[in-house]
């Protein structure tokens, strides 16, 4: 059996639905595309790491001003949106394709106006914009992978998403900083977020929703489901829950935490190039 999450072969149907399951490239051209996506997602996200140090003497901010730009108001909107779009995306929508691309327009156009921000507070708030959108990506992503690739190749395909973080995360810091030192700061925001609008029309119109072919029965809106409470309990039930989801607590913590000052540290007291510090932290 083949270990390629992008040769899944098809999305089961439900049974008494029509409909012919999805075929093994539409399969692997969707997965494709949620990666290039999730790509951009993490680009957009953590691009502003690297333009912290033109960004910080541009608006002459304190570090504590700067921390807030780069953590807290983008994860804060990012977190608490992302559970009630997970779980109307999962439990109620039968357009999870829909929820994708409309979110990439909108972090999308966020990142462009980053570009815009003539004051601090214009720039934060583009970046709560840019938490909102970012937050209606991988949560009906998840759930469509999960509808789309069989049972037995889920976790690959899961994985072959997720690898958007490293590439996204590397093409922001070795593209963002060579564009803000051959241009400026202001195009790296523009010419990264603006093409996310393209892609989410790509999305839109090529993506097959295996809810709207017949081939998973829909979600229904009285049907059975636990409530936000009860699905806490049951996971906190869980200890093998609580020690995961500490560690990636912690380790999300002081990753981004480090991130968001390495490229001020090398700018300020090492002096060095900005295009350096982003292909050496890319």
């Amino acid at each position: 059996m083949s270990t390629d999450p992008t040769q899944a072969t098809s999305a089961r149907p439900a049974p008494g639905t029509p409909g012919q399951p999805l075929t093994p490239g539409q399969v692997r051209y969707a997965l494709w595309l949620l990666l290039i996506i999730y790509t951009l997602n993490f680009l957009d996200r953590q691009i502003v790491n690297i333009l912290a140090g033109p960004i910080k003497a541009e608006f002459n901010l304190s570090n504590t001003q700067m921390g807030l730009l780069t953590g807290l108001a983008f994860a804060f909107v990012y977190t608490v949106l992302g559970i009630p779009i997970a779980r109307y995306a999962d439990r109620f929508s039968s357009n999870r394709v829909g929820i994708i691309a409309g979110a990439l327009v909108l972090w999308s156009l966020f990142t462009a106006l980053c570009g815009l921000a003539q004051n601090y507070v214009q720039l934060l708030l583009a970046r709560i914009g840019v938490g909102i959108g970012e937050a209606g990506c991988t949560p009906p992503a998840h759930s469509l992978i999960s509808d789309t690739a069989p049972p037995e190749k889920r976790a690959s395909a899961l994985a072959f998403y997720s690898m958007g973080v490293p590439i996204g995360t590397f093409f922001a810091f070795a593209f963002g900083g060579w564009i803000a030192q051959a241009l400026d700061w202001r195009w790296a925001f523009l010419l990264v977020g603006l093409p996310g609008i393209l892609l989410a029309a790509v999305a839109w119109f090529t993506i097959k929703e295996p809810r709207k072919l017949g081939l998973i029965a829909p979600p229904k809106a009285d049907a059975p489901t636990l409530s936000f409470g009860q699905s806490l309990k049951a996971l906190g039930s869980i200890r093998s829950y609580w020690y995961a989801s500490f560690g990636a607590a912690v380790l999300a913590f002081i990753g981004y935490g480090q991130i968001a000052f390495l490229g001020i540290f090398y700018g300020e007291v090492h002096t060095t190039p900005l295009a350096q510090i982003g292909l050496a932290l890319a």
